[in-house]
């Protein structure tokens, strides 16, 4: 399964009552709250809750997409996720600083995520707390920190409702949301909101960003408790920066070298330009033929797994074992008016896939290169990271089918990359295992590791060979 983040453009933290003219923008965390004072109107008590908002720039997955490099089809899901930062008492206390209040970090509770539907600004403020306002006047009078807030979106366009929506999930501009129960409290957030991301991507509504908060249940309740739930912003320091993660899986085996005819088996073409992976605009059918010439299938339709990688699947249940066969895929065309050329690959039937190799496990070495173990790295680069794999002591690679994986871990605690299969193509004839490292969305000033392992007749083993690098942002 590969992962590509995208990480907030701007944040929010606003709230009800009497903070209404008052955001957090700035803050390295966002307190979600209801409750604080019941029915009580004394100025220490008072009743209110706060909502998270967030957007994120879609711009370079939309152009991941329209090369290829992300297809939709292959897209499992489009995750919110954010970091509980768990706040301690020290924090709770000097939050609100005139208010007296019972303040507890909240529990068994459902927080929801809605599109917002108009475009608004981040606001310079950096806390909901007297003290903590950035901007303030002569004779410490506490100024509005900057737009938006409760009941206004930018300085001149307010809120269809107080607080984006009075109910989100009642409201008829919102047609999309997620929920999620926290069960102690302390759980990270992790919000399925594929339905949202594919709403703006396909043009259905616009990406003005997304609002999280409490169930309107909680928001409802008058409690003389505040109840706290925290989550760390862009803004911080750390590398738990709130992000929506996308997750695809666009790995591929090509089977050229393995064909048999007792299973379904995958051709690739691979197109270049230059150095560079490039899309052909067109491509027809492509035809199999035998040695005599002889069309075997026709009118196969090449499907599109990465940028310039294609595939077709055949089935050659009548073909003759040792024969040599070729595809030719017709009619590929680059410049529409320019260009148009037929590409001819061989392929050979093999023996009986299923009974062919004799069990056998063996340890695997593995010749890394594309990255040089402890690199510093811009985050600006597209690295193709090769992988050849080869029995111990020797030149051979496996006899026997496997399939490699790698992982990505940051900081050597978070895990960003899960087991992923590399890819397997033949170009050439030639086999080679790699799978391309993008590092434009990988987070700077972080250091990361990324480890291997081998699966093969029902066992998985992590292998001794890592690279580790560091990514600095580029200027």
């Amino acid at each position: 399964m590969s992962v590509f983040r995208i990480y907030p453009k701007k944040s929010n933290t606003i709230a009800s009552g009497l903070y209404k003219n008052f955001n957090s923008g700035q803050n390295a965390i966002t307190d979600l709250w209801y409750g604080g004072g019941g029915t009580d109107t004394a100025p220490e008590k008072r009743n209110s809750y706060s909502r998270y908002i967030v957007k994120f720039d879609l711009s370079d997955l939309q152009e991941k997409i329209n090369n290829g490099e992300v297809i939709l089809d292959y897209v499992s899901s489009f995750k919110l996720k954010m970091t509980n930062s768990i706040p301690r008492d020290k924090v709770l206390e000097q939050e609100y600083e005139y208010d007296i209040l019972n303040k507890k970090i909240s529990s068994s509770f459902d927080l929801v995520c809605f599109p917002i539907n108009k475009d608004w600004d981040q606001g310079r403020g950096y806390d909901l707390t007297k003290s903590f306002y950035t901007v303030r006047a002569l004779g410490e009078n506490p100024l509005i920190t900057g737009y938006s807030n409760w009941d206004y979106a930018t300085q001149v366009n307010a809120w269809d409702e107080p607080g984006v929506f009075s109910n989100p999930t009642a409201s008829t501009a919102v047609t999309q949301y997620a929920y999620q129960h926290f069960d102690i409290g302390n759980e990270d957030l992790e919000m399925d909101i594929t339905g949202i991301v594919l709403d703006w991507l396909t043009g259905g509504t616009t990406n003005y960003g997304l609002g999280v908060a409490y169930n309107r249940y909680y928001e409802l309740l008058s409690t003389d408790t505040r109840y706290i739930a925290s989550f760390y912003t862009e803004n911080t320091n750390t590398a738990f920066k709130p992000c929506i993660e996308v997750n695809y899986n666009q790995s591929f085996i090509d089977d050229r070298l393995n064909i048999n005819n007792n299973r379904t088996c995958r051709l690739f073409l691979y197109t270049f330009s230059g150095n560079d992976a490039s899309n052909f605009f067109s491509s027809s059918t492509v035809t199999i033929k035998n040695s005599a010439n002889a069309v075997v299938q026709s009118g196969l339709t090449p499907t599109r797994i990465d940028k310039g990688v294609y595939f077709v699947d055949v089935w050659m249940s009548a073909a003759t074992r040792g024969q040599q066969y070729k595809d030719i895929w017709e009619g590929v065309t680059f410049n529409p008016g320019f260009d148009q050329q037929d590409y001819t690959q061989y392929f050979v039937v093999q023996d009986n896939y299923y009974m062919r190799n004799a069990p056998q496990v063996n340890n695997y070495s593995l010749t890394l290169y594309g990255i040089d173990n402890g690199s510093i790295i811009s985050t600006e680069e597209n690295i193709r990271v090769y992988c050849d794999l080869r029995v111990n002591f020797s030149t051979n690679a496996p006899k026997t089918n496997y399939a490699i994986e790698y992982k990505m871990i940051m900081n050597n605690q978070i895990e960003v990359i899960p087991w992923t299969p590399i890819n397997q193509a033949v170009i050439d004839r030639c086999p080679s295992n790699y799978f391309d490292l993008q590092t434009n969305w990988l987070l700077h000033n972080q250091t990361y590791e990324i480890q291997f392992r081998v699966k093969e007749l029902g066992t998985a083993r992590i292998q001794n060979e890592k690279i580790k690098f560091k990514v600095l942002r580029s200027f």
